[in-house]
């Protein structure tokens, strides 16, 4: 009896040792761990060529003859509304000479339409009415034609500001457009980009007043056309009948 129990006991001890040995294979099996989130990684960017590359793209320059020749014509701009300006203002200044020595007139066509029309004399008063009435068309024609002009000089002096600050976006537009160049090599130096970055905002700042000025200018303009087209319908005025009141009693 005693040995069959002991060959029992010696068949057991290979199943229990391969349990032992499977047990702890298993529990010491290192868990497996979540893939990373794409929240938490530091190193997902959609920077393309990285904070330098995206620093040079927020201006992508023109060509250096496109800029000069830009910066040329704006010179020229400038240099012709300045020479226009005092023409303008002579001119503004006689029409309104003019338009005041017709008001004089008109004045003394009034008094003597009033001795006419109190002697009596019936053709004297009919040609001083007709004279009268030629003499306020004249006189609206004279004041459109100076506030026209007057406008046109405040329009040359928009110009003018509008072309000096162009030529001054131009010009740092020119230093940013070198400076770009010189960063696409090799690794600059971090003076070199602190340089181009103040270059780029004091360009960017420029274009925002060279637009500003642009708008004042084209707002004059319209206001220019507006004088004339009044003008014109006043010298219109000059041929067509008569309309205008006789000159009112003193």
């Amino acid at each position: 009896m005693l040995p069959r129990a002991l060959l029992r006991l010696a068949g057991l001890v290979p199943v229990l040792a391969v349990a032992i040995t499977v047990i702890p294979a298993r529990a010491l099996a290192p868990a497996a761990t979540a893939p990373p989130s794409p929240l938490t990684s530091n190193t997902t960017t959609l920077l393309r060529g990285g904070e330098m590359g995206e620093l040079l793209a927020v201006y992508v320059p023109r060509t250096e003859l496109e800029v000069q020749r830009m910066l040329e014509d704006a010179r020229k701009g400038e240099r012709s509304a300045a020479g226009e300006i005092s023409a303008t203002q002579r001119l503004a200044t006689d029409a309104d000479g003019r338009a005041r020595i017709m008001r004089e007139e008109i004045q003394a066509t009034k008094v003597r339409w009033d001795v006419a029309r109190t002697s009596g004399d019936a053709k004297a008063a009919h040609d001083l009415d007709a004279t009268y009435k030629r003499q306020v068309k004249e006189r609206d024609y004279l004041e459109q034609m100076r506030d026209a002009l007057r406008a046109d000089a405040d329009r040359l002096e928009a110009d003018q500001a509008a072309s000096a600050a162009s030529i001054k976006a131009l010009e740092l537009e020119l230093l940013v457009s070198r400076k770009n160049l010189d960063l696409s090599g090799p690794k600059p130096s971090p003076a070199a980009v602190t340089q181009y970055k103040q270059l780029l905002r004091e360009m960017l700042g420029a274009q925002q007043d060279e637009a500003t000025r642009g708008r004042d200018a084209a707002d004059r303009r319209r206001l220019v056309a507006e004088r004339r087209m009044r003008q014109l319908e006043t010298l219109n005025q000059l041929s067509a009948p008569a309309a205008a009141p006789a000159p009112a009693s003193r």
